[in-house]
């Protein structure tokens, strides 16, 4: 067995041999097939998005990119907690007024005759006149009181709400007023018609 594997190993090797070496001049190498060109395909992948980023007012430049509070599906449902949700809202839209001065959002928000509702976005408006703006005045309401309100159908609430610190700064950076951070009780109540809730009326704001 071994005899005829290493024969047939120099048989293999022999023919291999031959055909390397050959007996006769080698011929022209066949010319390479052509080369297809190949298309280059731009990439489709969708540029980045660049998000604006927000930042808050300091003593030498006014907010930039402040979020536009949301109203959230629960403040437009005739329930308590959507009463709640709603002075959330307004709450939300009126600390949006203090860092950009606009105060179109809120200001509809409140039915004619709302004391607190007119009160507040004119006091803004009159903040940010002449390039002057506001560094800080962040509000938000963490508790929610119910109260039995005298009206029926309506919804009395107590709200605490909770601002920041502010100053008010001219065009050209200087402080023209200031006030210290508040924690306030805000009584109100609200009424829910054909276009959700509306906030009637504020009791007091107790610094």
């Amino acid at each position: 067995m071994k005899r005829v594997v290493s024969w047939c190993v120099l048989v293999v090797l022999s023919c291999v041999g031959l055909v390397a070496c050959g007996t006769g001049p080698a011929g022209p190498s066949p010319s390479p097939p052509p080369t297809t060109p190949v298309a280059v395909r731009e990439s489709s992948s969708p540029s980045p998005v660049v998000t604006a980023v927000y930042r808050p007012a300091t003593a030498t430049s006014k907010a930039q990119n402040v979020p536009v509070p949301v109203m959230p599906e629960a403040a437009k449902q005739k329930t308590t907690e959507g009463a709640k949700a709603f002075v959330g809202y307004w709450v939300a839209m009126l600390s949006y007024a203090y860092e950009t001065g606009d105060v179109k959002g809120v200001s509809g928000l409140g039915a004619p005759g709302c004391r607190l509702c007119e009160s507040q976005p004119r006091h803004i408006a009159e903040q940010w006149t002449n390039g002057a703006w506001i560094e800080g005045g962040k509000l938000r309401a963490p508790r929610f009181e119910v109260k039995a309100s005298p009206y029926p159908g309506r919804v009395g609430l107590v709200a605490q709400v909770i601002q920041e610190a502010t100053k008010v700064h001219a065009a050209d950076g200087r402080i023209t007023g200031s006030g210290g951070s508040t924690t306030s009780a805000v009584a109100m109540t609200l009424d829910f018609g054909p276009s959700g809730w509306t906030i009637l009326d504020t009791k007091r704001w107790v610094g």
